[in-house]
């Protein structure tokens, strides 16, 4: 297994290098990420143990986040995992978000780091085989939501999905966005057509014109042939611009042009092209602020927003979340070839109390590396790992979260949830209700089950 240590601190490389060959690793190093990139170029990685911080920036974590998020552009991308002398809840999460497998602070303790890159070898091993035999899924029907939540947005969605207008999707990081989008387009007059994607924050500005709008050969130095832009691609289907507030304000007059007027030119070209799309935009920013602040457009913000839906963090659809995980356990289970696993009462209770910084995205995560991970035949709480609190909870947030004692059943773990959302609003069952992503109904069944009292 061949890893590559990035760290601008010799001695760091040095002692890591030590650790790791006398336990029978190839190791290599690079001093920055620019050099990383350069390496992995020309040299089979399996694991990078990646710094956060650099000389040039040396408590945020913002030069390691970038090697991260331009990590996830490239094809079989080695696994990653971090390490910083800086640690903090918030920039673990937002590591994680961008493909991490691990953060672990410094000074680390050396079983700690060997214990975290030998399971992350095991993974390796297992996704090698999984990228072999991808073509032989085994196809798993979708998972249908099950909370009040979600059910009530689907069915907003549904009275316009067959219409061309313009839809605004809103949310927290890894909460289901993109999932939505493919249904409003299933349910769309468009659905014969295709839905294109585009993640509007891996676009660099000076390549935007040609990704979205295409180019004839010539246009410029690197234009060899003609090509086509993503609004060439969608036409007669969807167009979805995710992480739409990170278009540069330079950008957004060009994207609202041809919304407004639905023409636009290749780059290189004078002749005037016909847009024929309907847009589906996604942001986890509040464009709002980002308009009063000037960062995004008003009238490209009127444009994309004719309706606007707020999909629910995971952890206000407390009815989805074990049966989600179990979704996604069988899932994993058949890209890998493996008999799935159920979850024992202490991981379901376990997974009912977690704050799911990361929605959907941290859960699908933490089900492959169980799944993978775990011994027994049932995946339990310890095989899921949930070490992360709250990054950045709400003044009214600030509690003690539910912990699971040993041998708790789900039952008890269930009332404590409640009486917790219960207390943080102040007794009021409708808001409570929306907190766990339940009907008001369903949440009073629960008082009477459980003989608990609370403000109508």
């Amino acid at each position: 297994m061949a890893v590559l240590i990035v760290d601008d601190n010799p001695e760091v490389r040095l002692s890591a290098a030590f650790l790791l060959e006398d336990h029978g690793f190839e190791v290599f190093e690079a001093e920055h990420p620019e050099v990383a990139k350069q390496f992995l170029s020309c040299k089979q990685i399996t694991l990078i143990l990646l710094d956060m911080n650099f000389t040039r920036d040396t408590t945020s974590g913002n030069e390691g986040l970038a090697f991260l998020s331009w990590l996830q552009t490239q094809p079989r991308a080695p696994a990653v995992i971090c390490l910083t002398g800086w640690g903090s809840v918030t920039l673990a999460v937002e590591a994680m978000r961008l493909g991490a497998a691990d953060f672990i602070e410094k000074p680390w303790q050396n079983p700690q780091l060997l214990d975290a890159i030998r399971k992350q070898s095991k993974l390796s091993v297992l996704q090698a085989k999984r990228s072999e035999s991808a073509d032989a899924e085994v196809a798993l029907p979708t998972y249908s939501w099950r909370s009040a939540a979600m059910q009530t947005l689907l069915g907003k969605l549904e009275r316009i999905a067959a219409t061309d207008a313009s839809v605004l999707l809103c949310g927290e990081s890894g909460c289901g966005k993109s999932h939505l989008v493919e249904t409003l387009h299933q349910q769309s007059a468009r659905s014969g057509g295709p839905l294109i994607s585009v993640n509007m924050g891996a676009i660099p500005e000076s390549l935007f014109e040609s990704e979205m709008f295409g180019h004839t050969k010539g246009a410029f130095t690197d234009a060899k042939s003609q090509r086509s832009g993503r609004f060439e691609l969608a036409s007669g289907g969807t167009l979805f611009l995710d992480e739409v507030a990170t278009i540069p304000l330079t950008q957004q007059a060009k994207l609202l042009r041809v919304l407004e007027s639905g023409e636009y030119e290749r780059v290189g070209s004078s002749r005037t092209e016909r847009a024929d799309i309907r847009l589906i935009c996604a942001t986890n920013s509040d464009l709002e602020q980002d308009v009063a602040q000037g960062r995004f457009r008003s009238d490209l913000f009127y444009r994309i927003n004719t309706f606007t839906f707020e999909l629910p963090p995971l952890r206000a659809r407390l009815d989805d979340i074990v049966p989600l995980a179990e979704h996604l356990l069988a899932r994993h289970a058949a890209r890998y070839k493996l008999a799935t696993k159920s979850l024992d009462n202490e991981a379901q209770a376990a997974l009912l109390a977690y704050r799911w910084p990361g929605n959907i995205r941290e859960l699908s995560h933490v089900m492959e590396r169980a799944l993978l991970l775990s011994e027994g035949a049932q995946i339990c709480a310890a095989d899921c790992q949930l070490r992360l609190a709250n990054p950045n909870p709400k003044p009214e947030q600030v509690h003690n979260p539910v912990s699971p004692a040993p041998g708790a059943t789900l039952a008890e773990v269930e009332k404590a949830l409640i009486e917790q959302t219960l207390a943080l609003h102040q007794g009021q069952v409708s808001e409570a209700a929306k907190a766990l992503g339940l009907t008001k109904s369903s949440l009073y069944r629960r008082l009477d089950k459980y003989g608990l009292r609370s403000e109508s």
